[in-house]
């Protein structure tokens, strides 16, 4: 009896160091203060702002002020993954703004010791309705 539960133990435990070794690691993500070069948006922060404007659908509510926060990893291609609202105004605006950044297109990718990496990145932005 103790023979097998000894061998379907080891059976099971080899198993999952199989498994293990097949998993695909996952690259760091590093914070933007760690990197030699942020991530850029193509032709710079005042493009970005401009993109984010056109395609951002403000909610339907008077006098409206106040500044979003949103955070995504660059990926290494330019690509965003991992979009959060951090904070919001409210209103669905949290939601809008992440609907808007799956729009983005790739950004210039964070570089660190020459290699591009994957870096968070948190930005802030500004609403305002009339």
């Amino acid at each position: 009896m103790k023979n097998i539960l000894l061998l379907s133990f080891l059976f099971l435990f080899q198993i999952g160091f199989a498994q293990e070794e097949n998993l695909i690691p996952v690259e760091d993500v590093f914070d933007v203060d760690k990197v030699d070069y942020s991530p850029s948006f193509p032709g710079g922060i005042d493009n970005f702002y401009t993109f984010f404007e056109n395609n951002f659908k403000k909610p339907d509510v008077p006098q409206l002020l106040g500044k979003l926060f949103i955070s995504f990893i660059v990926e290494i291609d330019g690509s965003l993954s991992d979009i959060r609202t951090l904070k919001d105004v409210g209103f669905g605006s949290g939601l809008e703004a992440e609907r808007v950044m799956q729009l983005s297109p790739k950004w210039n990718a964070g570089i660190k010791n020459g290699k591009r990496v994957r870096v968070l990145y948190t930005i802030p932005i500004p609403i305002q309705t009339k």
